[in-house]
């Protein structure tokens, strides 16, 4: 057999090995927790399964649907807390998950919440006002690293009424980091923002435009009752503090897990081999034009 005929065959095999790996790829995997169009509200999507559940502490909180979206509405009163989270509650705090087929949320995979929200008012006018917002949302993955993203529009706290964005910074919830004042009119109307969480770090995006982006906390340590920021596996959007409050319109809230779309072991040790192959016979090319039945010896 000629070298020629020997190479056509080796490509074959080399192809064939990273092609059988390739089948068992992990894909990433999108659930839908929330669609306005259904008519209902968050915690009523799904059911007799939903999702998610609707909490609300305090007074004057309301949640009305229609038109595609949610508006929860808990500018009545900064005292009251309400929103959307995936565990059931009590007045000691957050207890089981609400639907047991809700995703993993594995930071070395990765793993995207993605909502689709308006602000339509929100002050922050509390006594610690200058670190909170009306309306957050908050991801905490598997082993309760995550992090809390507040939405202003504006903020009314510092005079200057300017609408941003910004990150938690730790479990003491009185500092900013990262945070975004150049928006714009953003939240003034229906955008989709992905936050996206992988390895150590986390980014938010509204389309290709990234907002945010930095290193994931730890707010285990936070001081309260029926203290979130313990559970793992844990989402929220809503209004969590007694220093802001917020009127939202939400559209859409879904959750994607293995957004890093990582190979199954079978599929490294089908690369593996094709690399090692490949080294092979490069090494063995390289001696001479010999014939297939000589470089098997």
């Amino acid at each position: 057999m000629q070298l020629k005929s020997w190479v056509a065959i080796a490509g074959i095999i080399v192809s064939s090995i990273v092609g059988v790996g390739s089948v068992d790829r992990v894909n990433a995997v999108t659930t839908v927790l929330y669609d306005g169009a259904s008519g209902v509200t968050p915690n009523l999507f799904n059911a007799p399964n939903p999702y998610l559940n609707f909490i609300s502490l305090g007074s004057g909180a309301s949640q009305s649907a229609g038109g595609g979206v949610t508006t929860l509405n808990t500018n009545t009163s900064e005292f009251t807390y309400a929103g959307y989270t995936n565990y059931n509650n009590n007045l000691t705090g957050f207890t089981t998950i609400v639907n047991p087929q809700f995703p993993t949320l594995d930071r070395n995979t990765g793993y995207t919440l993605s909502f689709t929200v308006k602000v339509n008012s929100q002050t922050n006018n509390g006594t610690n006002g200058d670190f909170r917002a009306g309306f957050s949302a908050l991801v905490l993955g598997n082993d309760n690293r995550g992090i809390e993203i507040g939405f202003r529009n504006p903020n009314t706290k510092d005079g200057s009424n300017i609408p941003d964005i910004f990150a938690q910074n730790d479990a003491s919830f009185n500092s900013i980091v990262e945070r975004n004042t150049t928006i714009g009119t953003l939240l003034s109307s229906l955008n989709t923002y992905d936050l996206t969480v992988f390895g150590d770090t986390y980014t938010l995006k509204n389309g290709s435009n990234t907002l945010l982006a930095g290193a994931l906390r730890n707010y285990t340590a936070a001081v309260g009752v029926g203290n979130s920021y313990t559970n793992p596996n844990f989402i929220f959007l809503g209004d969590n503090t007694t220093s802001a409050g917020a009127s939202v319109d939400i559209s859409r809230i879904a959750i994607t897990t293995n957004t890093t779309n990582v190979p199954e072991p079978s599929n490294l040790i089908g690369i593996g081999l094709a690399i090692g192959f490949g080294i092979k016979l490069k090494a063995r090319l390289s001696k001479s034009n010999r014939e297939f039945t000589k470089l098997l010896k």
